[in-house]
């Protein structure tokens, strides 16, 4: 049970927000990047075995995965400034 007080003090819905958000931000972001990280040794990889389909694949792979990591950080930057 919580406090009388603590119940007062905290917005414990905010609280939960801000969790939630930061756990999915968190994770979200750091699949992307390990996403892109995947894609590009991979399309590397491809290229030097002479596979050009499936270098561009996981070429394509990494550029979304880079382009959704630094939309996530603008759309951060957007955030604190707007506050």
């Amino acid at each position: 049970m919580i406090p009388p007080l603590a119940a007062e003090v905290v917005d414990w819905g905010s609280l939960l927000e801000v969790i939630v958000v930061s756990l999915v931000g968190g994770v979200g972001v750091t699949a992307a990047f390990s996403l892109a990280v995947l894609g590009a040794v991979r399309s590397v990889d491809s290229a030097r075995e002479r596979r050009p389909v499936a270098a561009g694949v996981f070429g394509a792979v990494a550029i979304a995965a880079l382009s959704g990591c630094l939309a996530a950080i603008v759309y951060g930057i957007a955030i604190m400034v707007s506050k």
